[in-house]
């Protein structure tokens, strides 16, 4: 009898383990797990589409769990959806499946719209509110997924609503442009030209598997391949020095002498940035992109002269290297080689000479 209930519960077990879609009543609403191989996939497709946009400066973005649980909790309960946080993206599908790589490039094809209405009820409701998705500085990206009988404020008739929401950070600039437009890896954020399937790798310390140096060095800069980094000459800026040292400080917020909020054209104020900020744990990165005279990232110099020197690649540089060391080898093996047939030439002289030798005693004894 005690084997009988044993086995009764296993195969309930495992029957709730083989039907993960179906929710109990009480269940709506509450976040549904993801898998690490969601998760990856998730991450992956961002990635993709990241590396398609023929960007210099594009970050690869990596999973975070503190912006998943923050994109389970926004939901939780079913909700009106949230709207105060800006670096989202959501779909919400009522009557038929959804698909988290299908909502990402839908994501993508709509990358350019905001603020989309969520009112009504339709097969698809999105809301694209940042161009996060292929922002150059973005990193890290958490995801929830919900099941819900009804959303709030939706038309009651809307069931069984699935909720796709990811939720990304830094949350990049107001005013900025998304990207750099050039070669893969060229003009990383952080400086360093490590790249990892056309995206900058920021987790890089040396070379490896992932860690592929990429950095261009213009304008008579130096390229050291261990940090993958270029040393640029006064006058112009990092990463690559292609562009000129200045400050361009188009909201005017880089070390004022009057402590003053910036009035952007939307009507925000933005808080001035100082020396201090330059290494900021949350917005240090665009403080550097906006203040490099300030952050000392470069000294101006407007005298400097453009395109004295031709530029360096790391992969052609590689590739030399490689080349170098290949003739190298080959101009070793040709040696050994050159050594092995005077070895054997020197033996076959000594032989020759005791076969002679032989010979004549042979003949001197009869």
């Amino acid at each position: 009898m005690k084997r009988l209930v044993v086995i009764s519960l296993t195969l309930t077990l495992s029957h709730v383990m083989v039907h993960p879609a179906k929710v109990r009543h009480n269940d709506r609403g509450k976040p549904r797990p993801l898998t690490e191989k969601q998760k990856s996939d998730i991450v992956r497709k961002h990635n993709e589409l990241r590396a398609s946009e023929g960007a210099a400066d594009m970050e690869m973005m990596t999973w975070n769990e503190t912006l998943a649980a923050r994109a389970a909790d926004a939901h939780a309960g079913c909700g009106e959806f949230d709207t105060g946080y800006w670096a989202q993206n959501i779909m919400a599908v009522s009557g038929k499946p959804l698909h988290f790589e299908r909502s990402i490039q839908y994501w993508y094809n709509k990358k350019s719209d905001y603020n989309l209405d969520m009112q009504g009820c339709s097969q698809h409701k999105h809301r694209v509110r940042t161009r996060a998705l292929v922002f150059a500085k973005t990193l890290q990206v958490g995801c929830a997924y919900h099941v819900c009988d009804r959303v709030e404020h939706w038309n009651p008739r809307c069931r069984n609503v699935k909720v796709f929401e990811c939720h990304y950070q830094p949350l990049g600039g107001w005013g900025e442009k998304p990207f750099k437009k050039g070669p893969a890896c060229s003009k990383c954020g952080g400086g360093a030209g490590w790249c990892k399937d056309g995206l900058c790798n920021s987790q890089c310390s040396k070379a490896g598997k992932d860690c592929t140096c990429k950095a261009i060095c213009h304008n008579c800069a130096t390229l050291n391949r261990t940090t993958c980094r270029c040393s640029c000459p006064t006058g112009w800026a990092p990463a690559d020095c292609s562009e000129r040292c200045e400050q361009p400080n188009k909201l005017k917020r880089c070390n004022p002498a009057k402590v003053t909020d910036t009035q952007t054209e939307w009507g925000w104020f933005l808080p001035p940035w100082y020396p201090s900020d330059c290494n900021h744990w949350k917005f240090g990165s665009e403080v550097r992109a906006e203040c490099p005279v300030m952050c000392e990232l470069c000294k101006p110099d407007p005298n400097a002269e453009a395109g004295k020197c031709p530029p360096i690649y790391a992969a052609k540089t590689a590739e030399a290297a490689k080349l170098v060391k290949k003739n190298s080898t080959d101009g070793d093996n040709d040696g050994n080689n050159g050594s092995h047939h005077q070895k054997q030439c020197i033996i076959l002289a000594l032989l020759s000479n005791v076969i002679l030798s032989l010979t004549i005693t042979w003949k001197a004894l009869f």
